[in-house]
């Protein structure tokens, strides 16, 4: 291959890449504002429920289920911004719904051995998040969360600022006789 055509390789290459991601972050962003609707009817159809006579049993379900979604969002925010997907966030997200499904059935409804099959993958899960969680969040916060971001870019511009006043300064001393 020549030269010019190593060159165009590349260029398709680097376009088709950038386009597909563009194309997973519209995907993602979908996913995110479906998530977030879902959410929002949950907690009207909580507010609603709370207001006439509730089954405590269904308010639980459904804030647990808002939780589910909570992580859910999280985890496609993080996504997003890493282009990754978080297996603490993941492992997180089964936890709570297996938990839930627990509570909602009712541990002592729950045949002995499905019982003990959710407490070794309720302990899988933990450990999971254990080994996974330390990495991972110290990579989200090596590379910075918005907080972060604005951070720096107060930084940068308070240094500016200082920069021109000092230059401001500076020219004012030469002017002077």
């Amino acid at each position: 291959m020549s030269e010019e055509q190593v060159i165009l390789y590349r260029r398709v290459h680097d376009v088709f890449r950038k386009t597909l991601e563009t194309i997973q972050d519209l995907i993602i962003i979908a996913l995110s504002m479906v998530v977030f609707y879902v959410s929002v009817r949950v907690l009207i159809n909580i507010l609603m429920e709370v207001s006439h006579a509730f089954e405590f049993k269904r308010v639980v379900s459904e804030i647990l289920y808002i939780m589910i979604l909570v992580e859910t969002y999280r985890m496609l925010i993080i996504y997003l911004k890493e282009h990754r997907v978080a297996v603490s966030f993941m492992a997180e997200i089964t936890l709570v719904a297996v938990l839930r499904e627990i509570i909602l059935t009712g541990a002592m409804e729950i045949p002995p051995l499905s019982l003990a099959m959710a407490t070794l993958f309720i302990l899988a899960l933990v450990l999971v998040i254990k080994l996974t969680v330390k990495e991972e969040r110290a990579d989200l916060e090596e590379k910075g969360f918005i907080h972060t971001e604005l951070r720096k870019i107060l930084r940068r511009r308070d240094r500016k600022q200082r920069g021109r006043r000092h230059e401001e300064v500076r020219q004012g001393q030469e002017r002077a006789p």
